[in-house]
């Protein structure tokens, strides 16, 4: 940019303001809310709040458990475990709805609705015998009750506007952890901590309030910045990781609960095909149906689902939902529901807008489910690994390829290493680990996970497809266009992989399960529902 284009846009901006207005009153209330008349009369005279008993929590005992383990495999050094924060979206609006961490929920045994701003420590203490223990505190911030002129200042946090709270009594109760004001938090880490001392080791990227906090405790105490720990704390983010591989009995019935209230979802999905294929934005539609019945059977959905119909049904990571349905084509909807105790589900089903698969969809979605039973049945062979999962969906999916006349090469060719010509169509890992988090277990090291031998009390998705894009000229243009997915979760037991998803899987139990559905069977539903108890409470 020349000299004279600088100056005349240097000019123009000469004028800006860059003083921001001392008060806003976004709103109207402003003023009138500063009269003395309303100052006397709202903060006084109010009765005893009526709170909510608090009761212990389903999953307060295997906490103690869980945090045994962890102090365990760390020995003699400080934990610190944030639950997170809300991001603030404007004013006192959230991005929605706040979930907390997935450490911090598994450590403390609560879920939904609890409690941003807290942080879970778990310091080393001399037992008797003098062998290494621990104490935990959870540090939280207390409610903003009527005795504090902040119930009604506070609008973000005052009880005036959230309504009664839990106190850190009640924390206690629900959670048998000492609970401690969170003001207390940072004495707390720096007790004993040092070269000399105690570690630090932190949940990094969970919450950046406490993120700055320990790194500025660890500097100022001689423990070095972030870059200094980031090793120490990435393996602490890989043992908690490796602490929920293992699912509980406990666990195993909220995951199957979990599942069942995912596959109501797509039989409300199923309801209300008819009618999604008639408006113009029916894979939103769709969406609404999902996570409207997630939000209904406990907290919400694990993630936004995919609703991805026609050519858009090969696009991997499409999150857009706006498109119609394609008459004559499939929607591909991937999701799961989480439950108020944040354990969730994850299921894929795809099938055709208008009931029935043409003989190409046919033949690419039955290579599909072949793939998967491919799968499960090598995931229940004594000693099975991790790892055995995928090359079993894949030498299914390269044979399932080549006799479609898609695969430019033999099956054999394709499977050796410096093959896999097959992945073009089969791009991505064919399962996760699932629990409280719908891709759980992430950090977890490769001995552990993808390497490692499958043990009774893992859960885990296997989610083969096929995805062929509508401008793919190595396909025949019968196929072009086709995206297909299914996937199921798999709990590996003493006898071997169990599917926790009974639900319609085959071509033909696809279309006679779209066929015994219609908008009516949705309020029927609903009110079958509504006459038994619910499940989450």
């Amino acid at each position: 940019m020349s000299n004279d284009a600088l100056g005349i846009i240097r000019q123009a901006a000469a004028g800006n303001a860059v003083t921001p207005e001392a008060k806003h009153q976004a709103g109207g209330m402003g003023t009138r809310l500063q009269g003395q008349g309303f100052q006397d009369i709202i903060y006084g005279n109010w009765g005893k709040a009526h709170r909510p008993e608090a009761k212990r929590g389903k999953f307060a005992d295997e906490a103690v458990a869980r945090r045994d383990a962890i102090a365990n495999l760390l020995p003699g050094e400080r934990l610190i475990i944030p639950a997170g924060i809300p991001k603030t979206r404007v004013n006192d609006i959230d991005f929605q709805p706040f979930r907390i961490g997935t450490a911090f929920a598994h450590l403390t045994g609560l879920g939904e609705g609890h409690k941003a701003d807290s942080v879970l420590v778990i310091s080393p203490t001399v037992n008797d015998d003098g062998t290494v223990g621990h104490h935990d505190v959870l540090y939280i911030e207390p409610p903003i009750d009527r005795t504090d002129p902040r119930f009604y200042s506070d609008h973000k946090h005052g009880e005036f506007w959230t309504g009664p709270q839990p106190t850190l009594a009640d924390f206690e109760t629900m959670t048998g952890i000492e609970t401690r004001d969170r003001t207390e938090l940072e004495d707390a880490l720096r007790a004993g901590a040092g070269p000399d001392g105690i570690r630090l080791r932190l949940c990094r990227d969970v919450d950046a309030n406490v993120d700055a906090l320990v790194d500025a405790i660890r500097v100022d105490l001689g423990l070095g910045g972030a870059d200094d720990n980031a090793g120490i704390d990435e393996v602490f983010q890989e043992r908690l990781s490796e602490i929920r591989l293992i699912k509980s009995p406990l666990e195993i019935e909220e995951m199957r609960r979990s599942v069942r209230a995912t596959l109501r979802a797509f039989d409300r999905i199923a309801d209300l095909l008819p009618i999604a294929r008639q408006v113009k934005r029916g894979e939103r539609l769709l969406e609404v149906v999902f996570t409207g019945t997630a939000r209904y059977e406990g907290h919400v959905v694990a993630g936004i689902p995919a609703v991805a119909s026609g050519k858009r049904s090969g696009i991997l990571h499409y999150e857009d939902n706006i498109g119609p349905l394609e008459d004559g084509g499939l929607v591909l909807i991937d999701g799961g529901g989480e439950l108020n105790s944040l354990y969730t589900a994850d299921i894929t089903r795809t099938f055709p807008v208008n009931g029935k698969f043409s003989p190409a969809q046919r033949r690419v979605y039955d290579a599909v489910v072949a793939s998967e039973m491919a799968g499960i049945e090598a995931a229940g062979k004594p000693g099975a690994r991790y790892c055995d999962i995928q090359e079993a969906v894949m030498v299914s999916v390269a044979h399932s390829l080549y006799d479609m006349g898609i695969l430019p090469v033999t099956p054999e060719e394709a499977l050796r290493p410096e093959g896999q010509q097959q992945c073009r169509w089969l791009y991505h890992g064919t399962g996760h680990m699932l629990g409280i988090d719908m891709h759980d277990a992430q950090h977890a090291r490769n001995e552990y996970y993808p390497f490692a031998e499958l043990k009774p009390g893992m859960i885990f998705t296997i989610e083969p497809g096929i995805y062929i894009d509508a401008d793919d000229l190595l396909v025949p243009e019968e196929y072009r266009g086709i995206g297909v997915r299914v996937e199921d979760d798999i709990l590996i037991t003493e006898h071997g992989a169990e599917v926790l998803v009974d639900y319609p899987r085959t071509s033909d139990e696809i279309e006679q399960w779209l066929a015994e559905h219609n908008p009516q069977h949705f309020l029927d539903s609903f009110l079958e529902h509504e006459s038994m108890a619910v499940e989450d409470e």
